[in-house]
């Protein structure tokens, strides 16, 4: 990691300073009352931050837990503001001399990023964010991945597809001896957009672009044909909202090339550039989402039984490396795989003609892979305060 220019060092003074913070007031509370219990939440990526102020409703009328609302550089203005939040890039601990020792009251670390930093003291757990057995990170970087997940306490997974995928992933890495426990909670992430998009009402015209990042198998995602892609839509008159993914927004490299898309487009009467914080306006206002392989495919499909189109020439790769994921072979039963434009003009028109077309079919599809669906909140809480 690169430390060594103003912002950074920035960053590095403030976590340090915080870390000290917390070692005066965990310390002055634990005196007072030694059973004192004291917890990180550290959900980094804006999509699920919403998740933490509802985690710890509960928490926060227990006279003896205090939970700290763990934010970064890309965090959100309603939890940096939020009651306990504290700024701390878990990336930079490494480099404060003793950290364990001052953060050796946190007894508990829940979060939603594989942090590979681990307070000694403290109990770990990640709280997934994946509906299926999605990659997590490219093939070569898997073994490393899992070695860092043994090291956790507790795994909050959606489903039962994920919680066999973390299992064989582990028996494959994982020789010796580890205590992990995997347990499923449902996926706290659609819940909470389900319970929102009931309260919008948009009309459904659009066509939502939305692609994994693009340093992500570059040669396969949207990004290498998205121009291409957008101008053939606006010609044949669809309206067209592109949101590109947080980390395109963030990478020198990919904010550069989205912002070249932007200016080329921006001008279009049919053309929306999506780049708030929250998605639902635009996911309610389209009637179709085009992505590559994003995971957000089966978020849109699941929380308003909408179709989704394919469009990436990946079938290479799945049948080398990921020919048994449900994530890719699930893909038919939510809407249509492409790899033309043709295709996907054909495609797009048979889904505009019959909305219906894939809607009992999602649902059929959400019903046998989500477990506890509309329940996960009440779920990880009871979970969480079984844990603490």
């Amino acid at each position: 990691m690169k430390i060594f220019n103003i912002h950074n060092i920035k960053k590095f003074i403030l976590t340090f300073i915080n870390v000290i913070f917390i070692f005066l007031k965990t310390s002055i509370i634990y005196r007072k009352n030694p059973l004192s219990k004291f917890i990180f939440f550290y959900f980094p990526v804006k999509a699920y931050q919403k998740n933490i102020l509802e985690l710890i409703e509960n928490l926060n009328k227990k006279s003896n837990v205090f939970p700290y609302i763990i934010y970064n550089s890309f965090s959100s203005e309603e939890l940096k503001k939020s009651e306990n939040a504290l700024f701390l890039d878990l990336g930079y601990l490494r480099f404060i001399p003793f950290y364990n020792f001052f953060l050796s009251r946190i007894s508990f670390i829940f979060s939603s990023y594989v942090n590979y930093v681990f307070l000694s003291k403290a109990k770990n757990v990640y709280i997934s964010h994946d509906i299926y057995d999605t990659p997590m990170v490219n093939k070569k970087d898997e073994k490393k991945l899992f070695i860092e997940l043994s090291k956790l306490d507790y795994i909050f997974v959606s489903s039962n597809i994920a919680k066999i995928y973390f299992k064989k992933k582990f028996k494959k890495y994982i020789k010796k001896n580890f205590d992990v426990e995997i347990i499923n909670t449902g996926y706290l992430k659609l819940d909470h957009v389900s319970r929102e998009l009931k309260n919008i009402k948009e009309k459904e015209d659009s066509i939502l672009l939305a692609p994994t990042a693009s340093r992500h198998y570059k040669q396969f995602n949207l990004s290498l044909n998205l121009n291409k892609l957008i101008k053939f839509l606006l010609n044949k008159n669809f309206k067209v909202i592109y949101r590109p993914h947080p980390m395109d927004l963030t990478n020198k490299g990919e904010l550069y090339e989205t912002q070249e898309t932007i200016k080329k487009f921006q001008d279009h009467e049919n053309f929306t550039i999506d780049i708030l914080p929250s998605y639902l306006k635009s996911y309610s206002k389209s009637f179709i989402l085009i992505t590559d392989f994003s995971g957000t495919a089966y978020t849109f499909s699941f929380s308003q039984n909408k179709p989704v189109l394919f469009y990436s020439n990946i079938n290479n790769i799945i049948k080398k490396d990921f020919k048994n994921l449900y994530y890719f072979n699930d893909r038919k039963k939510i809407g249509f795989t492409v790899n033309n434009l043709n295709d996907l003009f054909n495609k797009l028109n048979k889904i505009k003609n019959n909305k219906n077309l894939f809607k009992n079919r999602i649902k059929k599809l959400k019903k046998k892979r989500i477990e506890n669906f509309g329940m996960s909140l009440k779920i990880t809480k009871k979970q969480i305060e079984k844990i603490i």
